[in-house]
């Protein structure tokens, strides 16, 4: 079972962005049964795995390195690799990775047209209307465990998932912590007999994984509709991600054959899919995060690299403001969520005439708005950073500098709650790439062009640092 198959026709409704996003609209009525009578797939875990060949040359190392602990893991695992653009050459290497490892696999191929961008969720969407129709029975087991071909899972990862969906009958997903590291191959090297796990971030230390007990997740849904404010600002302590996500097949393969795909494949960058599809997934269950759970992510390796991965994140988050306020799926009026010493405080403007929008940790805007002004207005240096985009930067850079002085001089006349629901914030370390000088700024750029383009919708914010919950 090899061989690569093309997808099977199947019928995915509201997969346009009003249709997707309207299930996020307050009292959006999904259909969703309230419980399940059991599962009915077979014990164990199906893996879902998306890879392609990017130019300048393929994944097929790290996809190995991948699958290495899968099966160390998961010793009776199916094997779902989608493949979403790969070259005849590593296709043929990919057939032979699946066939050397002796479980039941399958390579797919999902539906791309020529010449359009790769996209995660179009692969995870395709894997999953896979496996919810008859060609995929013979995959289907009872957890269904999404990984990237750069990403590996750290010893005890799955066990701790796993265990946690098994003590909590309502869950829906369990989701792992996704650590950085530089190199996914020095990662595994440094781990001798298998015994190196990741201590507070660090790649290749020996010692205990993290006590942090699992909790529940707060989810993006509430009252109000989706609350991109506190998603965009704290991501993982809201929603999780996919990566590394553990998650009941059955419910979530009804949802595929009932209410179309769990991912929007509409975001321009690609870089949103993962916060839209947790919260349809709370729809089904509930969300536990699982610190002691860790799944390692290969991060970019350069500066410029990390720039342009946090300008699609910080462009697609802009994005959703303005998506989300035309589902009717978030609030009216503009938000900003500001770290005061007794904790985060979101204030709400309800009338700011046409705009609407959200502000993250306003101090460190005007910051960020610094460096921006003074990155462009440096022809040379604004080029060198961003290319073809350095104009829109400028100009998007000239708008936030607006907004911020509007929200400094209005800010008394704002209605105001505490967010007791967020964690304190800790400081930037500024040590690594993600959390660099280079990735806040990146990421303004993408908010600014994205606000730009998007006007009268705006957001502007970088995901905030956290203090770790007690133990």
């Amino acid at each position: 079972m090899s061989t690569t198959t093309a997808m099977p026709t199947v019928t995915t409704t509201r997969a346009t962005a009003p249709g997707y996003l309207a299930r996020f609209a307050p009292g959006a009525e999904t259909g969703a049964p309230r419980s399940f009578d059991g599962d009915v797939s077979a014990p164990g875990v199906t893996v879902l795995i998306p890879t392609y060949s990017p130019p300048g040359g393929g994944r097929t190392v790290s996809l190995w390195l991948c699958l290495s602990t899968v099966l160390a893991a998961v010793p009776g695992a199916a094997l779902l690799v989608v493949d979403n653009g790969l070259s005849v050459p590593d296709a043929r290497v990919v057939g032979e990775l699946l066939r050397g490892t002796g479980r039941e696999h399958r390579i797919i191929a999902a539906p791309r047209a020529s010449g359009t961008r790769y996209t995660a969720a179009q692969a995870r969407n395709a894997g999953l209307a896979f496996l919810a129709h008859t060609d995929g029975s013979a995959l289907r087991r009872r957890l269904l465990l999404f990984l990237d071909d750069d990403t590996a899972l750290a010893p005890g990862a799955l066990a701790r998932l796993q265990a946690t969906l098994d003590t909590n009958p309502r869950a829906i997903a369990a989701c792992p912590r996704v650590v950085p590291v530089p190199d996914l191959d020095g990662w595994l090297r440094r781990r001798p007999g298998g015994a190196t796990t990741l201590t507070h971030g660090v790649p290749g230390t020996t010692g205990h994984a993290p006590a942090t007990a699992s909790r529940r997740l707060p989810g993006a849904l509430n009252g109000d509709g989706y609350d991109l404010l506190s998603v965009t600002s704290h991501g993982s302590l809201i929603t999780g991600r996919t990566v590394g996500l553990l998650v009941r097949q059955d419910p979530v393969l009804w949802w595929i054959r009932h209410r179309g795909p769990l991912f929007y494949e509409g975001t321009p960058y690609g870089s949103s899919e993962d916060m839209l599809a947790m919260a349809l997934l709370s729809r089904l269950g509930e969300l536990w995060a699982v610190p002691a759970a860790e799944v390692v992510d290969e991060a970019r390796k350069t500066p410029g690299a990390t720039r342009a991965q946090q300008f699609a994140w910080g462009y697609d988050h802009a994005w959703l403001a303005r998506a989300l306020a035309e589902a009717g799926a978030i609030p009216p009026g503009v938000n900003a969520l500001a770290w005061r010493d007794t904790g985060w405080v979101e204030y709400r403007f309800a009338d700011w005439g046409p705009h609407a929008g959200f502000l993250i940790n306003p101090a460190e805007l005007r910051l960020g708005y610094r460096m921006l002004r003074a990155i462009t207005a440096d022809q040379e240096v604004a080029g060198a950073m961003f290319g073809v985009d350095a104009g829109r930067v400028r100009a998007g850079t000239h708008a936030l500098g607006r907004v911020l002085r509007r929200w400094h001089a209005s800010a008394g006349a704002a209605s105001c709650r505490p967010r007791p629901d967020l964690p304190p914030r800790a400081g930037r370390d500024w040590a690594g790439l993600r959390d660099g000088m280079d990735a806040l700024v990146g990421h303004l750029a993408g908010n600014v062009v994205g606000s730009l383009d998007h006007g009268p919708f705006f957001l502007y914010g970088a995901r905030q640092p956290a203090v770790a919950p007690p133990s």
